[in-house]
């Protein structure tokens, strides 16, 4: 299950997984690519992508969809993300 909050610094609407997840961004990216997000920047801290909006992701899962205050929009955008993380759970 993901929890949708707006940014309190930013419009910005923050996801955060109740999983815990340990991401490889290097391959998340992959797959996100193939997807159609525009990789713009990988390092083991944060990857930033874009398609729409530009996006964080972190290696816990996290993820911040910028330049919206749309709740609904963002967990969508999320859900597709988050089709790529599946592998990186952990228990």
């Amino acid at each position: 299950m993901l929890i949708a909050k707006p940014c309190t610094s930013m419009k910005a609407i923050n996801i955060i997984p109740e999983e815990k997840f340990d991401l490889d961004l290097e391959e998340v990216c992959e797959c996100l690519a193939r997807k159609g997000y525009q990789i713009k920047r990988v390092t083991r801290f944060l990857a930033l992508v874009r398609k729409t909006y530009d996006i964080s992701i972190f290696p816990s899962g996290k993820v911040i969809i910028k330049d919206t205050n749309d709740k609904g929009e963002a967990l969508e955008i999320a859900l597709e993300i988050y089709e790529c993380m599946d592998g990186y759970k952990v228990s």
